[in-house]
């Protein structure tokens, strides 16, 4: 499926399975038609209601979403790769959900507050040179 069709579908909600690295491909989806504020404005909203689609809308995590956004928006131009199988070749860490621990704390993942709104890391800066 092109990154295009990609796009459609998750936007329309009809994705049947959204895998950690779909998120990833999505990222970069995005960064490579709108400006980053735009991009992460259209991936929090798809994956809200991708969520809500498959009736889980408290799965939405918007610190989460925002930080791993960050990360692939710093990845992409440190590493100079457009598509997400690029970039997740030239930057493996992407690939691990573990990798957020780096930067955050279980407890405050798992807090409320970061589910609800974004915030920033407690651990160290998203654009750390970690990877």
């Amino acid at each position: 499926m092109t990154d295009e069709v990609f796009v459609e579908r998750f936007e329309r909600a009809e994705l049947e399975s959204f895998a950690h690295a779909d998120h990833v491909r999505l990222a970069c989806a995005y960064l490579d038609t709108c400006d980053e504020p735009e991009a992460l404005r259209r991936l929090e909203r798809g994956l809200l209601a991708l969520a809500t689609r498959k009736g889980v809308p408290g799965k939405f995590h918007r610190t989460l979403t925002r930080a791993w956004f960050e990360l692939v928006a710093h990845a992409r131009r440190r590493h100079d790769a457009r598509r997400g199988d690029a970039l997740l070749a030239a930057c493996p860490a992407l690939a691990d959900a573990a990798f957020i621990h780096r930067f955050y704390s279980p407890e405050l993942l798992a807090s409320d507050a970061a589910r609800a709104d974004w915030i920033g890391p407690d651990r160290q800066p998203l654009d750390a040179t970690v990877y």
